[in-house]
């Protein structure tokens, strides 16, 4: 299976080389004109690799590689940062340090370019089939990121998914506020229990009638029950 590889550039025509390159050494590649769009895609599937330019408006490089590592779904991607500016040690060091993989200043040398790229692919393991994890007519699939109601796709924001994928692997089993915080922020506390609460509360209305399935236990957590949903009670 060939890698996919979603490159954050927003320079059409670096873009359009780059992709003309990668395409031909057999990736499937992902262009994305911004940060926004690429994590709008990151809700469908998650690359293998990405390559981003580092000097995106409105956020620090740095910043989005911390985010990424920082992510349950993204911790294990392959990050590369692209640059046009003039080469500095101190600028690649910085990436590094935030979590990057590997650091590559324009103009690329393409022969180098895809040696690093096929070394660090080396390393790191093919993504995996697309499994489906099914709970009382809830089906999940963590890869491609789907969520359906029996057969019916709905959407659902990240966090919420994560969410719904923390309760479907951990059915029965109560998830206490403090343990979905670890698990969707890395325990950053500041995000608090009431956020927990609104995007639980979000993901509950999303699933209709399924979301009776998640129960609450005052005080302490919520867990996913089993149980069914009668069809006259499908919308």
């Amino acid at each position: 299976m060939s890698r996919r590889i979603a490159l954050v550039e927003t320079d059409p025509v670096g873009a359009r080389e780059l992709v003309k390159f990668l395409t031909a050494a057999g990736y499937r590649v992902g262009v994305h004109a911004s940060l926004g769009k690429f994590l709008d895609a990151l809700l469908k599937q998650t690359p293998d690799v990405l390559l981003m330019n580092m000097h995106l408006p409105g956020m620090e490089g740095r910043e989005i590689l911390r985010a990424l590592r920082a992510n349950p779904q993204t911790k294990r991607m392959i990050l590369v940062g692209l640059s046009d500016r003039p080469h500095t040690k101190d600028e690649a060091a910085a990436a590094f340090a935030a979590g990057a993989d590997e650091y590559f200043f324009k103009p690329l040398d393409a022969a180098m370019f895809a040696a690093r790229l096929q070394s660090l692919l080396r390393g790191a393991p093919e993504a995996p089939a697309d499994t489906t994890l099914n709970h009382g007519g809830i089906s999940v699939c963590p890869v491609s990121r789907a969520c359906r109601l029996a057969g019916r796709e709905i959407k659902l924001t990240r966090l919420e998914f994560d969410i719904l994928l923390q309760f479907v692997r951990n059915p029965n089993r109560v998830l206490t506020r403090h343990g979905l915080i670890d698990a969707l922020w890395s325990g950053d506390a500041s995000r608090g229990s009431r956020a927990v609460d609104r995007h639980v509360s979000a993901l509950r209305s999303k699933l209709g009638a399924y979301g009776d399935l998640l129960e609450t236990l005052v005080g302490v957590g919520y867990r996913l029950v089993d149980g069914g949903v009668k069809p006259a009670a499908r919308k």
